[in-house]
């Protein structure tokens, strides 16, 4: 590209000049730098929005794969994918990002002069389920007096709701079983059960800042290094791991058996050679002094914070004879249910649940003891201990003799040591869950039921789902009106979002709940992440804090390196792998435990 008006000589350099032979180019500090011609900003501009490029599939909607999108012009390694309120999943809207008298993307020309009948008419005609009412603006306090582009709709939704509220559609199972055509698709736009309106600005209490005002980045944690003191470990007997594990007589025996006496054994424990710089020298520094000894790592996780305040307000008037009031008790009750909820008194309640893991029966009849029958049941008691114990010594005929009772002897030491080798594995190993109740995993679905929408309902500057209402405080004043009741009422309502929004969430809230606005090039290096993969950094750990539902991301993935059908959410594993690794530990730790 070939700029004009360049830099000749040192004259047409300096601004102002009185011989300067090149009017239209302004010097260093005239608001264009010295060699950067005047016009230079249409020359550049002609291109923008200009050239495009096929997406990467997992960074767009399904079914946009093929359709070029423009790059950004503020970043030359992404593509720029806004759609709006007015846009589509799969729209080509790159020949509207540039201004007409009636760009289709912006809403048109009605949203350019907008007012309530064709807001209340534009809904009614096309999404009757979220539809504006005339009462929803009659009776609040700030009705023709700020301009309705200054709406801020809030809605209560049955259920949780994501940021678009309008064309979402849910694909049907096929017909039948016999995998036949599916069904058409279905229309899933959400039912609003309340709807309420307030408006933007100082005068409604509602500032732009306070509602739009967000932070968030990522999580980092600070690390310094430290002297460890490790101990050679090469104790005795004694700290051998089983030795705390064998109980009193246990250990007793241990040291019967070595030949150690209690005071042997309490004088020699006196005897340690534990590291003596903890005490003796515990005002000095050990090791060098001139370090950096601090650094920082990333942490798990995202910071993101939108909280806010937002503020209703209605006034006492008379419209068309209606008692007003009849009216404000109906916008009170309107509030609430946009608030909270009834409820039911709940006194509290009992859970009943069986061992059903067991070992064993218990020893007795424990149905004697519930009766009370105690003289039964200690009986019942001594009973399965004789029993155990016949089991154990006895002979075939339920008697004793010398050969059954050295036989029983011995397998009491086979099972006694057999147990405390199975107890000590099962405190360090942990025992098998089995069939027990685990929490449900955690989803990325939306949890808030209310959605917000800031701006010119026709073309609003965000849409926030999956909101939280935290709290309400209602507030009645200004004196005494008709039928001697207060003449305003007030809400001020804390909104937070369900979770914390990512980069993709916070674009999403300005594309009118369309998805992310940028996206990645097909077959270019995703550089800047924008597909959300977990990619290599320092302090990650391959497999680390995995399970067998979760795919092993931290390990072999770049970002840009996985394709669209290599990305699962469900990894294979080899069970008999998992039994072989399982194996190996539990035969290794009992050598271990064996050797020592």
């Amino acid at each position: 590209m070939k700029l004009d008006n360049a830099i000749s000589n040192l004259n047409d350099a300096i601004f102002p000049a009185v011989n300067k032979n090149t009017p239209g180019l302004l010097g260093a500090f005239g608001g264009e730098s010295a060699g950067f011609a005047a016009g230079v900003d249409a020359i550049y501009t002609q291109n923008f929005y200009r050239v495009g490029a096929k997406p990467d599939a997992f960074t767009v909607a399904k079914g946009m794969e093929d359709t070029d999108i423009p790059q950004s012009i503020a970043n030359s390694y992404a593509l720029f994918n806004y759609q709006g309120f007015h846009g589509g999943f799969t729209n080509k809207s790159a020949k509207n990002y540039f201004d007409s008298a009636d760009n289709p993307l912006m809403g048109g020309k009605q949203a350019h002069t907008v007012s309530l009948p064709k807001i209340i008419n534009f809904f009614q005609d096309n999404y009757p389920k979220i539809r504006y009412k005339p009462a929803d603006f009659l009776y609040s306090k700030y009705y023709k007096k700020i301009p309705v582009n200054h709406l801020v709709t809030l809605r209560r939704f049955p259920s949780p709701i994501p940021d678009n509220i309008y064309d979402l559609k849910l694909s049907q199972a096929p017909k039948g079983d016999d995998g036949g055509d599916p069904k058409p698709e279905a229309e899933t736009i959400y039912t609003a059960g309340v709807t309420a309106v307030t408006y933007l600005g100082e005068t409604a209490g509602n500032t732009l800042e306070d509602l739009l005002t967000m932070s968030f980045g990522t999580n980092w944690k600070e690390i310094e290094s430290e002297m460890e003191s490790i101990s050679s470990g090469e104790g005795g007997y004694t700290s051998q791991p089983f030795y705390s594990k064998i109980g009193g007589i246990g250990r007793a025996l241990a040291d019967a058996s070595k030949g150690i006496t209690s005071g042997e054994k309490f004088r020699k424990g006196l005897n340690s050679t534990d590291d003596r710089f903890g005490t003796t020298y515990a005002n000095f520094v050990i090791g060098p002094v001139n370090v950096v000894d601090k650094t920082t790592i990333r942490d798990r996780g995202l910071k993101f914070s939108n909280d806010m305040k937002l503020k209703f307000e209605y006034e006492l008037k008379s419209l068309n004879y209606v008692n007003p009031k009849i009216a404000m008790i109906d916008i009170i009750s309107n509030m609430l249910t946009m608030t909270t909820n009834n409820a039911q008194f709940f006194g509290g309640g009992h859970r009943y649940y069986g061992s059903a893991g067991y070992v064993a029966n218990q020893f007795g009849d424990i149905s004697k003891l519930r009766q009370g029958d105690f003289s039964g049941y200690m009986g019942s008691v001594v009973q399965d201990v004789e029993t155990g114990f016949k089991g154990l010594f006895g002979t075939a005929d339920g008697g004793f003799d010398a050969n059954s009772i050295l036989d029983g002897l011995k397998n009491v030491g086979k099972t006694l040591l057999g147990n405390m080798l199975g107890g000590f594995l099962s405190s360090q190993v942990g025992a098998i869950s089995g069939t027990q109740a685990t929490k449900t995993f955690i989803s990325g679905e939306p949890t808030g039921n209310w959605h917000l929408t800031v701006g010119n309902p026709l073309n609003p500057i965000v849409m926030m789902g999956n909101m939280i209402c935290d709290n309400a405080t209602m507030t009645l004043g200004k004196g005494l009106g008709y039928d001697d009741f207060p003449m305003e009422v007030s809400f001020e309502l804390d909104l937070k979002h369900g979770k914390p929004r990512d980069k993709g969430d916070i674009e999403n809230m300005f594309n009118a709940g369309r998805g992310r606005i940028y996206a990645s090039a097909a077959g270019v290096d995703d550089i800047l992440n924008l597909k959300g993969l977990e990619v290599k950094t320092y302090g990650s750990v391959p497999d680390a804090g995995t399970s067998n539902l979760q795919q092993n991301q931290n390990s072999g993935i770049f970002a840009g390196s996985a394709k669209n059908d290599e990305i699962a959410n469900i990894k294979k594993v080899d069970s008999n792998a998992i039994a072989q690794s399982n194996g190996d530990y539990i035969a290794n730790l009992t050598s271990m435990i064996i050797d020592s």
